[in-house]
Parts: structure tokens; sequence; C-alpha cells
């Protein structure tokens, strides 16, 4: 076939479902550059169609650049993503990057193009190209970015987040939240379901090797901490440190009590765990359990906890100054910033719809009110329930008003 006499077209992208033995890549006359040529014609590609679909289409688009190390031209790819008149859904990436690939047809489509650049190794050099890109299944995606540190993890967020409108950034955080939120609630219920309840699901799922509950909450507040940096306090916490050494140990390196959790802000907040299933109360009420015609004796559950956190607080604020403290990362935490007066300590324990709801039962009426003048008189402690905790972030999540019965209604469930 010999060559048109028509104009060189070069604005063109070739599908990577045609047949290949078509092309061939060659340096131009100039031997400054490469070219894929349409071989006996003077058609010559740009790049080539991946994916092609009625609405969206994926293409790469290839430039050569020559090495002044080997001689060879060096393939650097752009991929967008195209409607069906080829205007760009995206903006265009100029970083190596990821490229994730749903499934196997496009996996096999972009191995296509790499063959195929790789028939031509005595002009191409696909050394820097391997080094840069990669097809990823999504999950190998996640695995490795799990493994990074917290700091390259938002440089990763920031970078991509440049690439994504705030109204779509938005929508995924709330999505996620959503997520969070629906968990909380199975957590909090804890009902069976098939064969298995929740918090043993949650265990196995995670891995967790400790006994009991508290390891769960304390393992779920810590992976979804925002849930307690928006509401334990009307200040904004900052940071959190789990399971905190407060004290100064003994000669045998023993003695020194340990805290939950530590939010940092411009003062630092003590926050101590129970479970959600942890009963306030006595289940009963008489005369031997100290209990007053105008009252309801707490459990020792609760007068511990309440007991730990203010010692827990005396030794904080007593010598915190004597210990550096450093954040989750082992960076040294500045004392002038994250400072300590007075701390303010959060005890988070069971659930009041579960113990003592809003209703007319005089039991539940008067273990509330007993409840609420100990929380109104603790100068030092904050109380606050589970559900409470739940009722809180709900509101944060979803914008609306949580249904004002919904632990007892059956039909209350959290769309995702």
């Amino acid at each position: 076939m010999g060559l048109s006499n028509s104009a060189p077209s070069f604005d063109n992208l070739f599908n990577i479902v045609d047949d290949f033995s078509k092309l061939e890549i060659r340096e131009n006359y100039e031997k400054k550059n490469c070219l894929i040529q349409e071989i006996g014609t003077d058609k010559y590609y740009k790049g080539f169609i991946l994916i092609d679909k009625p609405l969206v289409k994926t293409i790469c688009e290839i430039q050569f650049f020559k090495s002044n190390v080997t001689g060879k031209y060096i393939p650097r790819p752009t991929f967008r993503k195209v409607d069906k008149d080829n205007k760009p859904k995206v903006k265009e990436e100029k970083k190596p990057v990821i490229i994730n690939f749903s499934d196997s047809e496009e996996a096999e489509s972009f191995w296509r193009l790499i063959g195929f650049l790789n028939q031509f190794k005595e002009t191409i050099d696909l050394g820097e190209f391997t080094q840069s890109y990669k097809v990823a299944h999504k999950d190998e995606y996640f695995t490795a970015f799990k493994s990074k540190a917290e700091k390259e993890k938002a440089d990763d967020l920031i970078e991509l987040s440049a690439h994504v409108s705030e109204k779509t950034l938005k929508d995924v955080f709330r999505s996620s939240r959503k997520k969070t939120i629906k968990t909380f609630f199975k957590l909090l219920k804890n009902e069976s379901t098939e064969k298995e309840i929740p918090i043993e699901i949650y265990r196995k799922h995670y891995k967790i090797t400790d006994d009991g509950e508290e390891a769960i909450w304390h393992h779920f507040l810590k992976e979804h901490d925002w849930l307690l940096g928006l509401n334990v306090d009307i200040k904004f916490i900052r940071d959190f440190l789990h399971l905190i050494d407060l004290g100064v140990q003994n000669s045998k390196g023993k003695g020194s009590p340990i805290g939950d959790i530590l939010g940092i802000s411009d003062y630092t907040t003590l926050i101590e765990l129970k479970t959600a299933s942890t009963h306030i109360f006595k289940s009963l009420k008489n005369a031997g359990d100290g209990s007053r015609a105008n009252t309801w004796a707490f459990t020792p559950d609760f007068i511990n906890g309440v007991s730990q956190c203010l010692g827990q607080k005396f030794e904080w604020d007593a010598k915190h100054f004597l210990k550096d403290v450093l954040d989750e990362n082992g960076k040294l935490l500045n004392h002038r910033e994250n400072k300590t007066i007075d701390t303010k300590t959060v005890f988070i324990i069971g659930s009041r719809n579960k113990e003592f709801p809003h209703d007319n039962n005089p039991d539940h009426i008067l273990k509330s009110e007993t409840f609420e003048r100990f929380r109104r008189n603790s100068r030092n402690i904050d109380v606050i329930t589970y559900d409470e905790l739940f009722e809180r972030a709900y509101h944060i999540v979803f914008e609306e008003k949580i249904d004002k019965d919904w632990w007892s209604n059956p039909s209350f469930k959290i769309e995702v």
C-alpha cells in the first residue's frame, strides 16, 4: 500500500481491541521523537482507547522523550476520562499514579498496551515507566495506604483531593461517617444476627485478642476518634493518645495508673471508658443497698469508675510535668502548647435508653433524676452514656433529629 497525497493525520486514537499488527513505532526523520504510525499510511496515533463505553472512554495519550543516558525513548503516558466527544472528564494527572482498573477486561486492555510498547525494545525504554506506573487491585492499594504513616496518608489525600470537587469530598466523608454510625448502632444494641452478636463479629473482624467488651469499645473509638472530638466537649479535641501512663512509676517501674484516652487540644482532657452494657444503677432498690426514698443506689462499677477518674485526674494534674508526652507517631508534645490545668475528665459508661429510658415507669424516672443530679453536681467529671454519644454523632452526620423512640422502635434503621 502506498502513501496518500493528503496531509498526515496525527490526532488519532487507536482502539486497544483492534489489531496491533497494523502499527509500528519509529523515530522521526530528525531522530528527536518517536511516532506511532499505521503501517503503509500517513495515519499517526497520539494514543489509545483503553475502555470504550457509550458515555465515557478511558484513553491513554503517549509522548516519547529521548533519554540522554540510553539514547532510547521513554514513553510518558497520560490517562484521561473523556466523554463521547473526546472532551476531558477529569484534569490531567502530572505525577506518577496508581491506576485502579476495577475488572479483568480493563486490566487486560492496559497490559495489551504495555505488550505492544514492549515489542520495540530497540527504540523504547520501559524502565522508568514500570517504576512509576502499575495496575493494582483496589484491595492492594488500600493495603499499601494503611501501612503508611499518618503524615504520608495525609499527603496522599491532599494530593488526591486537588482533583475532586468540594461537594464530592463532603459526600465521601459523610458516607464514611454514616457507615461508622451504622456500626456504632449495631454495637450499641448488640442484638444477635444469625449465629453471632455484633460485638463478637467486630472482635473477629479486627482480630482483637483482649477479652471483654471494653477492648471492643476502645478499639472502635480509637479508629473513629472524631466521635469523641466533636462530642465530649464544646471545644474541639484535636488529637487523642491511647492507654496513657498518667503518673510516676516507683523504683520497680510500677504503680503508675493507666488512662484509656488523653484528648489533646489547648488543654488536656482525660477520657475513661467502661462498656455500653455496664449498669449504672443496681437492679433492685431495697433497704440494705444504701438507697433513700428519693434516690437509687449506683453500682460498684459506676462508683469505682468515678473513683478511677478522680484518681487519674489527680495523678495527671500533679505529675504530668515530670514526663515527656509523645503523640501516636512518637513526636514530643510541647507542654506550652498543650497545657494541663484542672484537667477535664469524661467518663463514658452504660446506656440510659436500655437501663432507664424516658417513660412513665416510676423506677426509671427515679433513676433518671438521680443520674442527672449526680451529673449536674459533679464539678470534676462529665458522665455521658454511649447512647447519648451515639445521638450526638447521629445529629452531626445526618443533620436531622433522631427519632425520639429510636431505641425501642424496631423499624429504626441507619441508611448508608
